[in-house]
């Protein structure tokens, strides 16, 4: 038995949760590019909110200097260590949308 865990990356995630099928190629691209962005919004809002005034400005000043990807992710990994925790919720959030939508068409 394989009891290796692969980490999967967000759009892989969102890909995975939700049904394409009726999607081209471009579409369920463009649908996951925009998906995979408001989740991490929202993920990032929710954890500066609960950081504080001190957090939001120590954030404000690293987005000024227009930070790589790899010094956001070592910023988000030395200042927010839940943030997978919040992430994971914010799938779960935002997959609950989906499904009331479908229930009410």
């Amino acid at each position: 038995m394989d009891t290796e865990q692969k980490n999967y990356t967000l759009p892989e995630i969102i890909e995975n949760s939700f049904d394409f099928s009726g999607y081209s190629a471009e579409e369920k691209e463009a649908v996951i590019e925009e998906t995979t962005g408001m989740i991490m919004e929202s993920t990032m809002l929710r954890l500066l909110d609960e950081s504080g005034e001190a957090m939001q400005e120590k954030f404000g000043a690293l987005i000024e200097t227009q930070p790589t990807e790899e010094q956001m992710t070592a910023f988000v990994t030395e200042h927010f260590p839940n943030f997978n925790e919040v992430l994971v919720d914010e799938i779960k959030i935002f997959q609950s949308l989906g499904e009331e939508k479908t229930t009410e068409e």
